[in-house]
């Protein structure tokens, strides 16, 4: 059982009875008497009114001298409302009252003085003086709980005298003691409307009241030696906390990386033309000085035979010449010879870049020409890519809150797609500071080089993918989350205000 302290207040007198008792009224069996009960309640404005009007309505019904009720407010009992009207300072009333509350509800049961029948074993010292001071004629409080955990106390007095100026007794004190059947009553009324006072208490109070209420109701549970799974669950938060704000954890920056070639060539047409031949397609091993591709050469076919024919034209035309003595005329046929060799020499060099031939052994990494045969290309247009086969980079694009955290010289550690179980190392080389946008927002790309350690593994290979672990400084795991939410706090409130 919760349990439950009293904090001292200053005591608010009683009023005394402003109306006549008459003998005790019949017990309320019907339904009607509960319904009017919870109409009155959920008629109320406020938690105030609520409990005001629904200690009158009791009060009225039971034909009592007083109804009150306490509530249980940050893990104490405290008088929320009384049916004579009088203001209750910050919960304070007649301390036999208010022990006779705490009584009944320490115990959990329905307590009333004088005993009906045989006394029971219960505690009621505090109704007997509480009885005996105010010189009632029988007490009753019924206490109220929500899901097991005490809620409040209802609290009924009665008393024989009818006129508050005659200190004679009109009745006598067993006609209006409560019977079995009124506490039987009153015990089922108690329990219908405790989950509404609840319900009305949570909600017409401030938030940061109800966070002072929870703070305080958890801690009297974590009192109660019963509640054992409630402090081995806070046991386990604190523990979890404490790891979370002192232990260092190694911290680290994912992202999606690719690989790219170091130093890439780009083979493009050397004049316009025809796509003639392919002998390669991306992904392929190459060799320098391996024949690529091939561009139609039937027009410069034709243009070198007729130079070779325009050579032995001039050639003859010089020797007829020199035969003849006409020096002039030789003069100008060996010109002529030079100027068509010289062409001869330029054909045979456009020719020879017809054919693409791989500058480096590496891998062919773009250029998919196969079905583009016969398909005319324009003078510098690219036809293939080509990088190094072991000689490679590696980019990752990196979001834009863990730019920061990186820096040329960190270590790295790549794992691709196609090889899932080989961790390749790396280290940060350069971070560009060149935001690029993509489907998955704006990145940042970063280069890395490897370090030696699976550099060489067989089937890497110019645009592969996979994710990139840049390993950080360890920090505590809450911190670093604190800090990334109050950068992103900083920059909302910026944006906001």
């Amino acid at each position: 059982m919760t349990p439950v302290t009293q904090r001292p207040a200053p005591l608010a007198p009683v009023a005394p009875p402003v109306a006549p008792q008459a003998a005790a009224r019949a017990v309320p069996e019907s339904c009607g008497d509960l319904l009017a009960c919870l109409q009155v309640a959920l008629r109320a404005h406020d938690w105030t009114a609520c409990t005001a009007e629904v200690t009158s309505e009791l009060n009225r019904q039971m034909r009592c001298l007083r109804v009150s009720m306490g509530w249980m407010v940050s893990g104490q009992l405290r008088v929320v409302a009384l049916s004579d009207g009088v203001v209750v300072d910050d919960g304070a009333a007649l301390p036999e009252l208010q022990q006779a509350m705490l009584e009944a509800l320490h115990q959990q049961v329905t307590l009333t003085w004088p005993p009906h029948g045989k006394p029971g074993v219960h505690i009621t010292l505090a109704h007997q003086a509480l009885y005996k001071t105010q010189g009632l004629a029988a007490v009753l409080s019924v206490p109220m709980a929500h899901h097991g955990r005490p809620a409040g106390v209802l609290t009924f007095e009665r008393s024989v005298v009818s006129d508050p100026l005659s200190p004679q007794p009109q009745v006598n004190a067993g006609d209006v003691a409560f019977t079995p059947a009124e506490r039987v009553w009153l015990e089922q009324l108690a329990e219908s409307l405790s989950p509404l006072f609840v319900i009305r208490h949570k909600l017409d109070r401030p938030w940061r009241e109800r966070l002072r209420a929870l703070f305080w109701v958890t801690l009297y549970r974590l009192r109660d030696p019963r509640e054992r799974k409630l402090r081995l669950g806070v046991a386990a938060a604190a523990l979890v906390l404490a790891a979370g704000l002192l232990v260092p954890v190694p911290m680290h920056v994912t992202a999606q990386a690719r690989l790219e070639g170091a130093v890439q060539r780009v083979l493009s047409a050397s004049q316009d033309g025809f796509l003639r031949a392919v002998h390669v397609r991306p992904g392929d091993v190459v060799k320098a000085g391996q024949l690529l591709a091939e561009l139609a050469d039937d027009d410069l076919r034709n243009a070198r035979r007729a130079r070779e024919a325009e050579i032995v034209q001039h050639e003859n035309a010089f020797a007829e010449a020199f035969a003849r003595g006409d020096r002039a005329a030789a003069a100008q046929a060996q010109a002529k010879l030079g100027e068509t060799r010289a062409q001869l020499g330029l054909v045979d060099q456009q020719l020879q870049r017809l054919r693409l031939v791989a500058p480096f052994d590496g891998v062919v990494i773009a250029g998919d020409l196969r079905q583009q045969l016969g398909a005319p290309v324009k003078r510098g247009e690219v036809l293939l890519t080509l990088a190094p086969g072991l000689d490679w980079r590696v980019v990752m694009a990196v979001e834009e809150p863990d730019v920061p955290d990186l820096a040329p010289g960190q270590r790295a550690g790549l794992r691709l797609a196609a090889m899932p179980d080989q961790v390749i190392g790396l280290e940060i080389e350069r971070v560009t500071p060149v935001a690029t946008s993509t489907d998955a927002g704006v990145r940042y790309e970063v280069e890395a080089a490897p370090t030696g350690r699976g550099a060489g593994l067989a089937g890497l290979r110019p645009g592969l993918q996979g994710v990139v672990q840049v390993e950080l400084a360890s920090q505590p795991l809450l911190v670093r989350w604190c800090n990334r939410l109050w950068a992103r706090w900083q920059l909302l409130r910026w944006t906001w205000f």
